[in-house]
């Protein structure tokens, strides 16, 4: 596919009126909580012993545990439901190795593999060689990700491999929203690791994890979009 088709067939999926109101519905959650975290950290919200300053914690898109990180973990348990609804309603491998894809994001978000990793690393590896431990547990975690992108990598070739035209066209979407990811989360995440604790710091954490919130809904999006396409299919072939 030419560069200059590639953007209107990213957002092709949207010009279904269903799928993009799914799309903006999963938008303005993701709006409404980094207003909030915005506004905690611009009004200062977030020091103090006040109760508002206590639920901080919930509104914190870097937390694990915090309102974001959970929407994060329901965006993709969704897809891997879409999938799983798309390969019972016409069994196919695309629907299998975006399943294993969007299964590995899920675990390495909700069990924090990639800390886990470079924690091991930093003990057993880096920590030998490179003084400063954080250095040494982020290089660890960034030796983590090359291993898991390695893996995500070929289940997406796998996966354009084996589909059809249109499949291959939702495999090149799933690979753009996780490529913003990847921007945004390993990228900006080792920028704003040498950065924290700095003033305004909380701006490039609100780039990093806000775009993965953004990138994460718009990969939902196509999901959504991936199933209807399978049931509209199957209600043309019956027509």
């Amino acid at each position: 596919m030419r560069l200059r088709n590639y953007a209107p067939a990213l957002l092709k999926p949207f010009n279904d009126e269903l799928t993009r109101k799914f799309l903006f519905a999963l938008l303005f959650v993701d709006a409404v909580l980094l207003a909030i975290f915005i506004t905690y950290n611009v009004l200062g919200l977030n020091h103090g012993d006040g109760l508002i300053a206590e639920q901080f914690w919930r509104f914190d898109i870097g937390l694990d545990l915090s309102f974001s990180e959970n929407f994060g973990f329901f965006k993709w348990t969704a897809i891997m439901v879409f999938m799983l609804a798309s390969f019972l309603k016409k069994p196919n491998a695309m629907s299998v190795f975006i399943f294993a894809v969007f299964a590995i994001l899920l675990a390495d978000d909700s069990k924090q593999l990639h800390e886990h990793a470079g924690r091991f690393l930093r003990e057993r590896v880096f920590g030998q060689v490179i003084a400063d431990p954080h250095a040494a547990q982020t290089i660890g975690e960034l030796v983590y990700f090359a291993g898991q992108g390695v893996v995500v990598v070929a289940l997406l070739w796998l996966a354009y491999r084996f589909g059809s035209p249109e499949q291959r066209l939702y495999v090149l979407r799933f690979s753009a929203s996780i490529f913003g990811l990847i921007i945004c989360g390993v990228g900006f995440d080792a920028i704003h690791s040498v950065f924290e604790g700095a003033p305004l710091s909380w701006l490039l954490g609100l780039i990093e994890d806000g775009g993965e919130i953004v990138f994460a809904s718009i990969a939902c999006g196509y999901g959504f979009s991936y199933l209807l396409a399978q049931f509209q299919s199957a209600e043309v072939s019956h027509a």
